[in-house]
């Protein structure tokens, strides 16, 4: 009877500890390489992160509430891509004309990736777009939605460049 007891608690714990390893991977950023809109070269995500905080944006140029969306992608773009953020608009199951004739013609600055057959949005568990994720510093996503991230968590896991030059020239004159 205490082997079958010491048995169940031993697979008890191990289910949890692999329940809780998943749930702490689930929030991590899964990597993908796609190409960039207009141009030979592909967009890899982990070439950034870490060095920026990250919004993807998945949409499509049929997509009302993406097209709606633009604008304020646009402003927040100006922003603060200069303060360490940058935006990579997934475009999904487009052709690469039809997603630059879009984006020529909304004069969007941003980068324009396409997953022409979805795997990435399918990596990211897209249900429907727009749908946008916010990843930070660490490579944690700290936001996930139909709507764009507010502001206000964007300017807190902006990489704090500022204080740290601050911290060095302080410690340089001592």
């Amino acid at each position: 009877m205490k082997k079958i007891i010491s048995i169940l608690l031993l697979l008890t714990t191990i289910a949890c500890a692999q329940t809780k390893k998943q749930k702490e991977t689930s929030l991590k950023y899964i990597d993908f390489e796609l190409p960039i809109l207009n141009s030979t070269e592909s967009f890899k995500l982990s070439s950034i992160v870490g060095q920026k905080i990250v919004l993807l944006n998945f949409w499509a140029t049929w997509c009302p509430y993406c097209v709606k969306e633009v604008p304020d992608l646009k402003a927040v773009y100006e922003k603060y891509k200069d303060k360490g953020l940058e935006i990579v608009a997934v475009n999904i199951g487009e052709t690469n004309k039809d997603v630059a004739n879009f984006v020529e013609a909304k004069e969007i600055k941003y980068k324009v990736v396409l997953d022409q057959k979805a795997q990435v949005a399918r990596m990211y568990g897209v249900r429907g777009i727009p749908t946008n994720f916010l990843i930070g510093l660490d490579g944690n996503i700290i936001f996930a939605g139909y709507t764009m991230p507010d502001e206000k968590i964007i300017e807190e896991d902006l990489p704090k460049e500022q204080n740290s030059k601050t911290k060095k020239s302080t410690k340089e004159r001592r």
